[in-house]
């Protein structure tokens, strides 16, 4: 079995990099109105013992930000080489929530971006070598240290139907395995072009991928979503259509996915590996639309 290398998706994501930062004024566009109120960005630094930093962490305030009111959250992860600031500043998705969110077609919502630490390079090519990944100390962090201080720090809605997690490419793989592996953590995941070490999950690839601690293939699949509390899972899933490198991957694991009776959203878009402006709210609105 063939499997990507994840060096390629290291260099993919740069290039993807690239693509962002060549737009006009460092910004994609919004085609929506912008709104007058003013949402906030605050910027924290959330200690943790797993990565062995204090993290830095941007959070995102819509305007009006009441204490008194509990917002559904999603964690958004930034791709490879790039930092905590990729979603704002070079995607403009604050923007693209402003709009939404003063249209009235999008619930107001927090929006957490952390620096998305990579593992060390031993760890990489161990996941080249074999194509599987195990608990990351992204993983950690996110689960056990960061969401537990936003719920403390925030007026967050602290249950998986409020709280939503998604990434672009390495940000993408991370948001897949982190929400695939707490689904009483996260009710919806996103996973744009997810940089994915695997292009087959037939078979019982999908559940040593997965399972890196218990890799015994289910029983009956039909079942799976059942039996591994994924039943109420909803997950988007998106790459390009042409040079993308991780789009073979993409689309088996989306049929692995189905197969199992978990619910994705599958679809290509007409790039290469990167971030579509014209797919930004259709993000937001998958997590929090109006409803």
């Amino acid at each position: 079995m063939r499997r990507k290398s994840l060096c390629a998706g290291m260099v993919a994501a740069a290039l993807a990099l690239w693509w962002l930062c060549g737009l006009p004024a460092g910004r994609m566009a919004v085609a929506a109105e912008q709104s007058a109120a003013a949402s906030t960005v605050v910027r924290l630094s959330v200690p943790s013992r797993h990565t062995g930093i204090a993290m830095p962490v941007l959070v995102y305030l819509p305007a009006g930000y009441d204490a008194g009111v509990a917002y559904p959250v999603w964690y958004g992860l930034h791709g490879y080489s790039t930092t905590q600031s990729m979603w704002l500043t070079h995607a403009g998705i604050g923007d693209v929530a402003d709009a939404l969110i003063a249209q009235g077609s999008l619930r107001p919502l927090m929006m957490v971006f952390p620096l998305t630490r990579y593992d060390s390079a031993k760890t990489i090519r161990a996941d080249m070598a074999d194509g599987e990944r195990g608990a990351s100390q992204m993983e950690r962090f996110v689960c056990e240290e960061l969401v537990p201080y936003i719920d403390a720090h925030y007026a967050t809605q602290a249950a998986p139907e409020g709280r939503f997690i998604g990434g672009f490419s390495m940000g993408g793989l991370f948001a897949l395995q982190i929400g695939l592996h707490h689904p009483a953590l996260f009710g919806k995941i996103g996973a744009y072009s997810p940089a994915l070490t695997k292009d087959d999950f037939g078979g019982a690839a999908f559940d040593v991928w997965l399972n890196y601690d218990n890799p015994t293939p289910a029983a009956d699949v039909r079942d799976y979503a059942c039996t591994h509390g994924l039943a109420g899972l909803q997950i988007d899933l998106d790459c390009g259509a042409a040079g993308d490198p991780f789009a073979a991957g993409a689309a088996s694991l989306a049929q692995a996915l189905q197969a199992r009776g978990v619910a994705v959203r599958f679809a290509q878009h007409g790039g290469g590996h990167t971030l579509q402006a014209d797919r930004l709210a259709g993000y937001l609105l998958f997590y929090a639309g109006k409803e």
